[in-house]
C-alpha cells in the first residue's frame, strides 16, 4: 500500500512542479514561495515508507494543485472564427478546464493587426501580458497546461512524433490552401508565387491519391491497437488527429482541395479513435457548447507591452 500511494503522489509531485512556471510570480511573489516549501516538505514524506504519511503527501499535492490552477496567468487564444489551427488547443484548454479567453476574429481583423501580432498571422496566445505565437508550440502548452502532455520521456517522445507526423500531412495541403508554392507574402499577406489551375489540380491528385492516405496509414501503424497514441490516456496528439480526421470525414476539411474520407479508407484504428474521441462526454459537451455559441465579434486585440 505505501508502495502504490508512493507512486500515485510522486505523479502529483511531478504535475505541480510542472505548474509552477505557469502562473504569475509578479502577482502572488509569497505564494510560489509557499508552494515551493510544500513541496519540499511533501518530497520529505515520500522518502519515508508510512503509507498514512504517503497519502497526506497525496492530499497535500491534490490541495495545492488546485490552488495552482487559480493562480495560473489570464490566457487568451486568438484566432479566426473556424477550427483550422487552434481547435486542438480550444480543446485541450476546456477539457483540461484551463479558464482562457477564446478570442475569433475575421479575416479583416487580422489583416488590420498583422503588424501587431509576433509573426504576422494566428492564432496567437496571450499569457498574461506577454504574447504567443505558432500553433504547434501553443497546443503543446495547452497541452502541459491541460495534463494532456505526457510525464515520462519515452511517451513525450511517441507524443511529439505523432503531432509531427500530423503536422507533415498538413503542410502538404498547404499548395491546395493557398493556391500558391509559397504561404502567404509576410509584408502584404497575399498568397506567395501562384500556381496555374492545371498545376493546382496536379497537387490535388497526388496529395488525395497519394501524400495524405500513405501518411495516414503509416499513423495507422503507429496507433496499432492502442486505445489512444500513447497508450490508455489521452493527449493532444489524439486531439490534432481528431480535429483533421472529423473534418476529412464530414467532407468540411479544406472542402475546396478535394480531401474527403477516401484518404483514410485504409485505416481502421484511426477511424475508431476518431469516433473513441467524439464520443467521450468532454468532447461532446464542448461541441454541444460551440453549436449553440454566437458569432463572437472579438474586441481589438491590446497592444503588447514593451516588455513582450
Amino acid at each position: 500500500r505505501a508502495a502504490g500511494c508512493r507512486a500515485v503522489a510522486a505523479r502529483a509531485l511531478r504535475r505541480c512542479i510542472a505548474a509552477l512556471p505557469l502562473y504569475s510570480q509578479k502577482r502572488v511573489p509569497g505564494d510560489r514561495a509557499r508552494a515551493l516549501a510544500t513541496l519540499r516538505a511533501v518530497q520529505t514524506m515520500l522518502r519515508r515508507q508510512s503509507s498514512l504519511e504517503c497519502a497526506a503527501a497525496g492530499g497535500a499535492l491534490a490541495a495545492l494543485w488546485l490552488y495552482l490552477r487559480r493562480r495560473r496567468r489570464d490566457i487568451t487564444l486568438t484566432y479566426l472564427d473556424a477550427k483550422g489551427s487552434a481547435e486542438a488547443t480550444r480543446l485541450a484548454l476546456t477539457i483540461g478546464r484551463v479558464p482562457f479567453r477564446d478570442e475569433r476574429l475575421s479575416y479583416a481583423e487580422v489583416a488590420l493587426l498583422r503588424d501587431e501580432l509576433p509573426f504576422g498571422q494566428v492564432p496567437t496566445l496571450r499569457v498574461g501580458d506577454e504574447m504567443y505565437c505558432q500553433s504547434a508550440a501553443i497546443l503543446r502548452y495547452a497541452g502541459r497546461c491541460a495534463g494532456l502532455f505526457p510525464s515520462d520521456p519515452e511517451s513525450q517522445l511517441r507524443c511529439e512524433m505523432v503531432l509531427e507526423c500530423i503536422a507533415e500531412i498538413g503542410r502538404d495541403l498547404l499548395p491546395l490552401w493557398y493556391k500558391s508554392v509559397l504561404r502567404r507574402d509576410p509584408t502584404t499577406g497575399a498568397p506567395g508565387v501562384p500556381l496555374t489551375q492545371a498545376q493546382v489540380q496536379k497537387v490535388r491528385n497526388s496529395v488525395s491519391t497519394s501524400y495524405m492516405p500513405v501518411g495516414f496509414r503509416r499513423l495507422e501503424k503507429i496507433l496499432g491497437e492502442r486505445t489512444y497514441f500513447c497508450g490508455e490516456r489521452l493527449t493532444i496528439a489524439d486531439l490534432a488527429f481528431f480535429v483533421d480526421a472529423t473534418q476529412i470525414m464530414e467532407g468540411t476539411f479544406l472542402a475546396d482541395t478535394g480531401v474527403g474520407p477516401a484518404v483514410l479508407l485504409d485505416c481502421p484504428n484511426l477511424r475508431a479513435l476518431r469516433e473513441r474521441v467524439a464520443a467521450r462526454d468532454d468532447v461532446a459537451a464542448y461541441y454541444r457548447a460551440e453549436a449553440t455559441r454566437p458569432t463572437q465579434r472579438a474586441a481589438p486585440m491590446r497592444r503588447a507591452s514593451p516588455s513582450a
